[in-house]
């Protein structure tokens, strides 16, 4: 374990947050008040096994516990949640949970292990669709067994360096076994009972999801916040006006201020909030159906992956704050990711872009001499439409007609799973965590949650389970060098990286302890956040 937070302290590296507590941290904390945040579009879905969306989990993440989750204090490192301590066999392939004992749901009924079983037997099931964690395990976690009542055992099928990173995360957290029996899943506002520091008061869908203290927690000194109230406010003129008036208090994760915002805000709050420019854990690309004309024709997509250009978008579509076109971000990843320099001269990336765009010309009229329509996929939110019709206006230099329809934010998410979509222009994607190994099990497994179309490549494949099964940080290095020239080289990519935005962070100074972490998810539990008066 100690060796596993070694690599961990070299890999996450989060640029201008969390490097060391802030000096508010040093007050006394007390109780007391209600924490406002928002989140940009209603998760309209509940049941957090099934879904994807950030807005979900940003908006109730206080309400469900662990067995481990990354630690309030210090958000680079893991610690027991529902697991008091945890042991880990010699040939690492069997990990052992002690539970805590006392531990309630919110109705009262006991937490014991086979509610752990219950629920991590759900996402394990083949059959069953868990875009998040069931992704990340179901790749290494052979098993789930009920020792006792307080102990549980995960049998891996093979040593992998991501599991504990993995059940740390936001979306591995337990769901109550008699909540699953009695409604089937969690979708509805009522299932959504558990264990952690806060409890669902109200949902008023497309409106306000609201949370108050749970009276059971397991430890009775937490948290300190009365309440957490996540406007959901769509427009972004709406976001921008509730940060000046101190409406809402802080950033949620996703959407960044742009630069201009921050500005605004800077000069109308004035020393009262703290801004921040960060590098955070979130891929842009664009990407593409196999199954469906134009795009099921490679060298369509090799014409898409060579037309777009990432430094334009990333110009005019993310306010010039991006690292553009790489796989793996240098300041997120450190020495994993493949240096900038040699991500510049791959195909699609390089600059001047003219013979890229000539090429990629030749290639459609090849098949299209007069060109080609499309349907082009976009869920309204954020920025995503205005950066759309960019990627679509880049297209039409090359013959490539895009047909842009903006969807609602959940009919987009089901769009996509269930593979319902031609391309889609514009979508941003948060790994679960910020090992590397997550955006490419994410995007590029044949299982991966965001791998909307199922590509498959043998060799990508065995590049991703060797990542997943090697256990020396130089040797994975190498593993993760080669994938990213192998995807970055490919004839016909199944999706176009665009980069990995940055923008800007707010957060009023009343709020104190709160930090964010190398996750793009787990930040929201508010567990040990309190408000100066």
């Amino acid at each position: 374990m100690r060796r596993f937070l070694a690599l961990l302290s070299v890999t996450f590296v989060l640029t201008a947050l969390v490097v060391a507590p802030d000096a508010s941290a040093q007050d006394k904390p007390r109780r007391g008040g209600v924490l406002t945040a928002f989140i940009n579009t209603d998760p309209g879905r509940l049941d957090f096994q099934t879904e994807s969306g950030g807005q979900l989990v940003w908006a109730t993440a206080g309400i469900f516990s662990g067995l481990l989750q990354h630690d309030p204090d210090d958000p680079t490192a893991i610690i027991g949640d529902l697991a008091e301590n945890w042991t880990v066999s010699t040939d690492g392939k069997v990990y052992t949970f002690r539970l805590r004992s006392g531990v309630k749901w919110h109705d009262g009924v006991p937490f014991t292990a086979s509610d752990v079983k219950a629920g991590f037997d759900r996402i394990l099931n083949p059959a069953f669709r868990s875009p998040r964690c069931g992704a990340s395990l179901k790749p290494i976690v052979a098993g789930v067994d009920v020792i006792d009542p307080a102990t549980v055992r995960f049998q891996l099928k093979f040593p992998a360096t991501t599991f504990v990173t993995a059940m740390s995360s936001v979306w591995c957290r337990v769901p109550a076994k008699h909540i699953l029996e009695k409604y089937g899943d969690m979708m509805r506002p009522e299932a959504l009972i558990g264990t952690g520091p806060f409890k669902l008061k109200q949902y008023v869908r497309g409106n306000l999801i609201e949370l108050e203290r749970n009276p059971l927690y397991f430890d009775p000194a937490l948290p300190y916040l009365d309440g957490v109230k996540t406007f959901i406010l769509k427009d972004a003129a709406a976001q921008l006006t509730a940060a000046k008036t101190g409406r809402i208090m802080l950033s949620p994760v996703w959407p960044l201020l742009t630069k201009s915002q921050a500005e605004e805000l800077k000069a109308a709050r004035g020393d009262e909030v703290e801004i921040s420019k960060v590098s955070i854990n979130i891929i842009a690309t664009v990407q593409m159906n196999l199954s469906k004309a134009p795009f099921n024709n490679p060298d369509i997509r090799r014409a898409v992956n060579l037309a777009i250009d990432r430094q334009e978008l990333v110009a005019k579509g993310l306010d010039g704050a991006a690292v553009p076109c790489a796989l793996l971000n240098p300041e997120l990843s450190g020495e994993v990711a493949l240096p900038l320099d040699e991500v510049r001269k791959m195909p699609g990336c390089r600059q001047p872009k003219d013979a890229d765009i000539a090429e990629a010309a030749r290639l459609v009229a090849k098949h299209y001499p007069q060109g080609v329509e499309f349907n082009a996929s976009v869920r309204a939110w954020g920025d995503y439409v205005d950066r759309a019709q960019l990627v679509l206006a880049q297209l039409r230099r090359i013959g490539l007609r895009g047909k842009l329809q903006s969807l609602e934010s959940a009919v987009g998410w089901a769009n996509y799973a269930k593979g319902e979509f031609e391309f889609i222009a514009t979508q941003d994607h948060g790994p679960e965590s910020a090992n590397p190994a997550d955006i490419f099990s994410l995007l590029f497994s044949p299982q991966g949650g965001r791998n909307y179309t199922k590509w498959s490549d043998a060799r990508a494949t065995e590049f991703i389970d060797a990542g997943l099964r090697e256990g020396s940080a130089d040797k994975r290095k190498k593993v993760y060098w080669e994938l990213q020239r192998y995807l970055l080289t490919l004839e016909s990519p199944p999706l176009v990286v665009v980069g990995w935005p940055q923008g800007w962070f707010f957060k009023d100074k009343r709020v104190r302890n709160h930090r964010y972490p190398p996750s793009f998810y787990d930040d929201t539990t508010y567990t040990k956040v309190w408000l100066a008066q």
